[in-house]
């Protein structure tokens, strides 16, 4: 015997609600709020992607509620920078050196919040000149010292830190250009200003 085949039914009001109710039970379920600290440390990876900071930033700090984690704390940082607040993001990087001084990259990361956003060019200096010490020795971490060496009136040694980036900067580097250019500028202004020779020694 063949089963009934039931007429179609017009929709009405509802029959509506019903449908919108399960299509938002259906939603709700697809896209409940992470709990995780892993899961709360991917969605923040996914706002950070969209550029939309302020959940990142959220979803970073529950996550590291939950649980502490290295990486996680480093993307808290960037995102803190991204998002215009460079004076919490320079207190995560100094942390996160407080438990690993000899990381280069944080190195970097922190002289460029410094450079670009605390403006301290000393403190950027010392930052970026770490960042050079210790690996990965990012090349741009040379451009970047060149830059506040620069700002700071010492062209000769502002000029060593481009020929160091250049020397070993990636063919197709964003800054390449911009180095090439500072290095000349850089020692034409170290001629013009020459370092005061040392007084002389009492005898």
């Amino acid at each position: 015997m063949r089963s009934a085949i039931l007429p179609r039914v017009k929709p009405t009001i509802s029959h509506t609600a019903a449908a919108l109710l399960l299509c938002a039970s259906a939603l709700c379920g697809c896209h409940r709020e992470p709990q995780t600290p892993e899961a709360l440390a991917r969605a923040g990876m996914e706002m950070h992607r969209s550029h939309d900071f302020a959940k990142a930033i959220d979803y970073y700090r529950r996550s590291l509620a939950l649980h502490p984690d290295t990486s996680v704390r480093v993307n808290l940082a960037r995102a803190l920078f991204a998002a215009g607040k460079a004076p919490e993001a320079a207190a995560e990087y100094k942390a996160l050196l407080q438990d690993d001084s000899s990381n280069g990259a944080l190195w970097f990361d922190y002289g460029l919040v410094l450079e670009n956003g605390i403006k301290d060019l000393s403190a950027a200096e010392e930052a970026l000149f770490n960042a050079t010490k210790y690996p990965p020795k990012p090349p741009e971490a040379s451009y970047h010292l060149g830059n506040v060496l620069m700002a700071r009136g010492r062209y000769e040694e502002a000029g060593a830190c481009f020929d160091a980036a250049i020397s070993f900067a990636p063919p197709k580097a964003s800054w390449l250009d911009d180095a090439h250019e500072k290095q000349i500028q850089a020692y034409l202004l170290a001629k013009e200003h020459p370092k005061p020779e040392e007084a002389p020694a009492p005898k």
